[in-house]
């Protein structure tokens, strides 16, 4: 078995620029032969930072054909994740795809039919799963002390894209990103909810609208309420909204007290319990990141390598990131209809 991959990322903006190519260069088993962007400027001048050697491209198909590197970062418009994930899978790399995975619960079942029958990793790159704290956060919530989850709150909310990605006007267009903030950035909170608590969302209702980005075609704020398998009832709520501090944070209303992840700067991880009466602030290793670099440090190149070479699992495997997709999907019909829309998980 190989002990290297010969690595290509397709689609050069903000989310590349600050976490899968600099994750890559940072990565052992990794070596970055491809580059491709529309916008050419973009990719060299991820070249220059991370991979000198790369090959510059501006279509896709091509640099599969010519390239035929191992494995593929899809970090394009939410439009064309599945038609670009499914070419790279039948051209024979692993594909780690951006959320969320697929514009439609359809797209993903036939992105993981392709991995499966090219006996290839589809990887969803839900990136919360591998913020520090959360990776702390799933280990309290594992060793039992919180007892029985009953109530989850989860928000996650900033003032919008286009001030974290000027060039994203995508963002904003329903042809090309399908929905707002909803998927956006509250298909974050619907995995990481499921993957903090091991639950399954079983029916959502939801309320959407779009209160201040009014030329846009998708929602700015969205809200729902959760009933999971079990019984557990929550919210997941987002927002391109939010101003002074961001909001980015789960609440676990449980059994044995409360515990509160990423609530407030400086404390992201605090149990209040009350067997034994007490509070705990955990503390939280930091991500490891270059010091010449702004990366997220958050190793999601490095660990869809390592699953693709077998050496771990995938940290959200296509499956995992269809299921959190239909969360949202859910969510959405339910913001429609009016009505309560149940899952089949």
């Amino acid at each position: 078995m190989a002990s290297t991959m010969r690595v290509a990322v397709i689609g050069c903006g903000q989310i590349a620029k600050c976490l899968h190519v600099p994750d890559y260069g940072m990565c052992p088993q990794a070596e970055i032969v491809g580059l491709c962007d529309l916008i050419q400027g973009k990719a060299e001048a991820l070249a220059v930072r991370w991979a000198p050697d790369a090959a510059i491209y501006t279509d896709y198909k091509l640099m599969l054909k010519e390239l035929k590197p191992d494995a593929v970062t899809v970090a394009l418009p939410n439009y064309l994740h599945a038609p670009v994930t499914i070419a790279a899978l039948k051209a024979g790399c692993h594909v780690n795809v951006e959320k969320p995975m697929a514009c439609s619960a359809a797209e993903g079942r036939k992105m993981i039919e392709t991995a499966k029958a090219c006996g290839l990793l589809l990887n969803v790159n839900q990136s919360q799963r591998l913020f520090p704290p959360h990776i702390k956060a799933k280990e309290v919530i594992d060793s039992g002390i919180l007892g029985k989850i009953l109530h989850v709150t989860a928000m996650f909310g900033h003032a919008g894209p286009e001030n974290w990605s000027p060039s994203g006007k995508w963002f904003f267009q329903k042809d090309k990103a399908r929905f707002g903030a909803m998927a956006d950035l509250g298909v974050h909170k619907a995995d990481l909810v499921r993957y903090l608590t091991g639950k399954e969302v079983a029916a959502v209702s939801g309320f959407v609208e779009r209160l201040e980005k009014k030329r846009a075609t998708v929602e700015d704020n969205f809200v729902s309420v959760l009933k999971f398998t079990d019984g557990t009832v929550g919210t997941l709520c987002a927002s391109w909204t939010v101003k002074g501090m961001e909001a980015n944070y789960t609440i676990l209303h449980c059994a044995n007290g409360s515990f509160r992840i990423c609530e407030w700067p400086g404390q992201p991880l605090v149990a209040n319990l009350v067997k034994p009466e007490c509070e705990i602030v955990f503390d939280v290793p930091p991500a490891i990141t270059n010091e010449d670099s702004d990366s997220w440090g958050l190793d999601v190149s490095g660990r869809f390598v390592r699953a693709a070479l077998g050496l771990e699992a995938p940290y959200c495997p296509g499956e995992e990131g269809l299921k959190s997709l239909e969360v949202i999907l859910a969510a959405e019909k339910a913001s429609l209809t009016g009505k309560t829309v149940t899952l089949n998980p």
